[in-house]
């Protein structure tokens, strides 16, 4: 009996917020801000929180070019809203 092997490429990597913040270059709190106001999804494995890299490429295109500050800034205003 074979098992057929799965073969994760490298834009299915799991990123821990640790991860993502040294990817940024930023704090560990401005990526959980980032998490907490939805610009940034995760997935959740019980109280642990991981990024695909594909969707923080994602992240990254859509706010190339942008002060990320500000825009966290703006989600947080209107979440509070």
């Amino acid at each position: 009996m074979s098992k057929e092997r799965i073969i994760m490429d490298d834009a299915d990597r799991l990123l821990s917020l640790d991860e993502v913040a040294a990817r940024l270059k930023t704090s560990s709190a401005n990526v959980a801000r980032l998490v907490r106001t939805g610009l940034l999804t995760t997935l959740r494995f019980g109280h642990y929180k991981r990024v695909r890299k594909v969707t923080l490429n994602e992240f990254l295109r859509r706010y190339d070019g942008q002060d990320l500050l500000a825009v966290l800034e703006g989600a947080e205003k209107h979440a509070n809203t």
